[in-house]
């Protein structure tokens, strides 16, 4: 059954734009959340507090190369995510903007 921002946004007695906002802002800081989760069991896999750290620690032996390249490369990719997702949070008017435009239309 699939409801709509219409429908939702009635019952929450808030405009469908609001509705919209804050469920992407919501998405957007429990993906940035799991990422960094991700990352910290990382970090704390491989005793390091940072990708660098880890980086060096492979190339010079201290960290076996197998599976810590795979999760280096993991990490690059949460960081990536991350930095995209914080783009989408960027773009997201901010509420007052917002509501200015519904009460101008």
């Amino acid at each position: 059954m699939a409801v709509s921002f219409a429908e939702i946004s009635k019952r929450l007695e808030m405009s469908t734009d609001e509705l919209e906002r804050k469920s992407v802002l919501s998405f957007v800081t429990h993906e940035i959340q799991l990422a960094e989760w991700d990352m910290a069991d990382i970090k704390e896999r491989y005793s390091v507090s940072s990708r660098g750290e880890l980086e060096n620690n492979i190339k010079s032996k201290i960290t076996s190369s197998h599976p810590a390249w795979e999760d280096l490369i993991h990490w690059e990719n949460l960081e990536n995510y991350i930095e995209r997702l914080r783009g989408v949070e960027r773009k997201v008017p901010a509420l007052d903007k917002l509501a200015r435009i519904v009460l101008t239309a």
